[in-house]
């Protein structure tokens, strides 16, 4: 028997996800425009919104950590979590 979509899905998001899997989910609301703004950007730099998100965030990370002393590289990469789940 075919499987369903649900369960496609749901095997989809265990193999990526959690223990073993490469990826977390990240759950958040933006404002339209933001949301705007990275659709136009992933489209110009022909990704999805996920890669593009990713570049944009390490890309601000490694600038924020070039521009720090030793110890604060070191108190900066400490942070597993800065926010609780809820």
């Amino acid at each position: 028997m075919a499987l369903s979509n649900a369960e496609r899905q749901r095997r989809y998001r265990n193999r990526r996800l959690g223990w073993g899997g490469k990826y977390e989910r990240l759950g958040c609301l933006v404002s339209i425009p933001t949301k705007r703004s990275v659709e136009r950007l992933a489209f110009h730099y022909d990704c999805s919104i996920a890669a593009m998100l990713e570049r944009l965030i390490n890309e601000k990370a490694a600038a924020v950590l070039d521009k720090l002393d030793e110890e604060g590289q070191y108190r900066f990469l400490a942070q597993e979590s800065v926010m609780e789940d809820t």
